[in-house]
């Protein structure tokens, strides 16, 4: 199943009416604005999926260049926020890459960890989000990933792994051990698991984390945390 399709079936009749502010009735809510504003606004225990991509801190036209520490001090606010809102059985996707400061790399995903730990969230992955392009680097190798943290509020979490299945290495193989398996498949044959290395277009991140960790009713329960000057 494809992002699109699994969208599309949700919205099979029309598209529903986008809201400006947050209400629980309300199918979809674009909110533009401060995200912590926005989320002190918003019902504990809420959103049963929340993916978001935090400002890297690299000087671009949303987020201001600051000290490291003041950085992760300006976002702390926010995580408490998110953490508060998010159902008990939920699921929060962290998408985050690295700080560069003077050729000195910091890994940003490392320096958030224990913001999480310390609300009792679980990681469950982190995967690796690999791509072939960019800036090319010349006083050490060029960056070409970014880590996505799955972090659950429990031990009892949606984990739709079907859904993201990708093709077996060899489709069709089967047991060639004399024994009760014998002929037959050696692998699931809906596919592989897509494991914790994906790569930028052959899987997209969003649409894996959606269709991995929702279901149709909780899909749009999500929030976007992008910005938060």
């Amino acid at each position: 199943m494809s992002t699109n399709e699994f969208i599309g079936g949700l919205f099979a009749q029309k598209i529903p009416h986008i809201y400006p502010h947050f209400r629980k009735d309300a199918p979809i809510v674009v909110a533009e604005g401060d995200t912590g504003e926005i989320l002190r606004r918003v019902e504990g225990d809420t959103f049963k999926l929340i993916i978001t991509s935090p400002p890297y801190n690299l000087g671009k036209e949303y987020e201001l260049e600051t000290q490291l520490d003041k950085y992760l001090d300006r976002l702390n606010p926010i995580v408490d926020e998110l953490v508060r809102v998010l159902h008990p059985e939920g699921s929060l996707c962290w998408q985050v890459g690295n700080y560069v400061k003077n050729t000195e790399v910091f890994p940003l995903d490392i320096f958030f960890y224990p913001f999480f730990k310390r609300h009792g969230l679980k990681l469950r992955n982190r995967i690796i989000w690999h791509f072939d392009h960019g800036l090319h680097a010349s006083k050490r190798f060029s960056g070409r990933y970014e880590t996505i943290l799955w972090f659950t509020k429990g031990d009892s979490f949606t984990f739709n792994l079907d859904n993201v299945r990708v093709p077996s290495k060899y489709p069709g193989k089967t047991n060639y051990k004399p024994g009760k398996n014998y002929g037959k498949p050696s692998g699931n044959p809906l596919g592989k698991n897509p494991s914790d290395f994906w790569r930028v277009l052959t899987e997209d991140w969003e649409g894996c984390c959606l269709l991995s960790t929702s279901d149709a009713a909780d899909a749009l329960r999500c929030v976007g945390a992008g910005g938060c000057q």
